[in-house]
């Protein structure tokens, strides 16, 4: 395993600890046997971005949350000093729906 899959597999991880936002692969044609979520991520020593889908609102403190998911993440990684961009591509449906009332 390379550093970049490494540590993309480490964000996956913690990023799930984030409720409200899910990984935003790209939209494929073909049948993929692999882990297509890892698709939505470019990491290089300059920059992390991850690309987003918000599954509820409102999105300032879900970003922050997540931000600093990603930056614990990648301490100590070769990617600790890259800058952190969080990319929301789109709102699921779900995050406009309000809680049932008891």
């Amino acid at each position: 395993m390379t550093a970049r899959s490494e540590t993309v597999a480490q964000l996956l991880g913690a990023l799930s600890t984030v409720d409200g936002l899910r990984p935003a692969p790209p939209l494929l044609r073909s049948t993929v046997t692999r882990n297509t979520d890892a698709l939505a991520f470019d990491i290089d020593a300059e920059v992390v971005r991850i690309r987003l889908v918000a599954t509820a609102l409102p999105l300032p403190p879900l970003l922050a949350n997540a931000g600093e998911v990603v930056a614990k993440t990648l301490a100590g990684t070769p990617f600790a000093a890259a800058r952190i961009e969080l990319v929301v591509t789109d709102v699921d449906s779900a995050a406009f729906r309000r809680p049932e009332q008891p």
